[in-house]
């Protein structure tokens, strides 16, 4: 089955219903947040590309023949179209890309913290049963980094262990997942997001925020002060 018949099958048999507000906000949100994780050079101004429909792109994944013969028998609706976005941003590119658009997903839509607490004996906790690993929690209050709480996130289709902190008035994200191998601390920019990266052995970790440079590669070190002290 060719393009054009799957798009006309679809046409004739899917079934339609009028999105809701909430629905609209959620796709004009996650609109922003691609956005925000695109590379610069994809916002400047060029010649048009042509988009391939978003059933290619699924075909392109190896489920074209299975894709049919559920559209032949199963009324698609647009509660599907969302879940599009998520699977173009994190099938490939960098990282840091991926990890700016999480974090402004978390601010804009939420949710930052699914356990609030400044007691990192309670929100270590929380991730037992939840994740197959077991990541490291600090509260970094002292060096002016409060433990605010943490969540699970889904990056590039793996549960990913998040810490939330504040710093005067910023938000910093906080991603943590098993590493096997030391890395010294990396800095990037993305968008006006500053993030640093490193590796103990045992875990990575990708620190993202919107404060300065300095700032961040300040909790960066404070983080590995107290790590080492363990």
């Amino acid at each position: 089955m060719d393009d054009d018949e799957l798009s006309a099958l679809i046409r004739d048999h899917a079934s339609q219903h009028a999105a809701s507000s909430r629905l609209r906000s959620a796709i004009r949100a996650r609109i922003a947040v691609e956005a925000a994780a695109r590379p610069p050079a994809e916002l400047a101004p060029g010649p048009a590309r042509t988009r391939r429909p978003w059933w290619t792109l699924l075909r392109s994944f190896g489920w074209g023949s299975g894709l049919a013969g559920f559209a032949a028998g199963t009324a698609l609706t647009l509660l599907v179209l969302p879940q599009l976005p998520a699977l173009t941003t994190l099938a490939g590119g960098p990282m840091d890309a991926d990890l700016v658009a999480d974090h402004v997903h978390s601010l804009a839509e939420g949710p930052l913290i699914e356990v609030a607490s400044t007691d990192r004996h309670t929100v270590k906790p929380w991730f037992q049963g939840k994740l197959d690993y077991a990541p490291p929690v600090l509260n970094l209050a002292d060096d002016g980094f409060p433990l605010t709480g943490g969540r699970i996130d889904h990056l590039r289709g793996q549960a990913t262990a998040v810490l939330v902190f504040e710093h005067r008035k910023h938000v910093l994200n906080l991603f943590i997942w098993p590493a096997s191998r030391v890395e010294a601390e990396s800095r990037l920019q993305r968008r006006g997001f500053n993030i640093v990266h490193w590796s103990d052995g045992s875990m990575q970790y990708w620190a993202v925020s919107d404060m300065d440079a300095g700032e961040i590669e300040h909790f960066g070190q404070a983080w590995r002060d107290q790590r080492s002290h363990l």
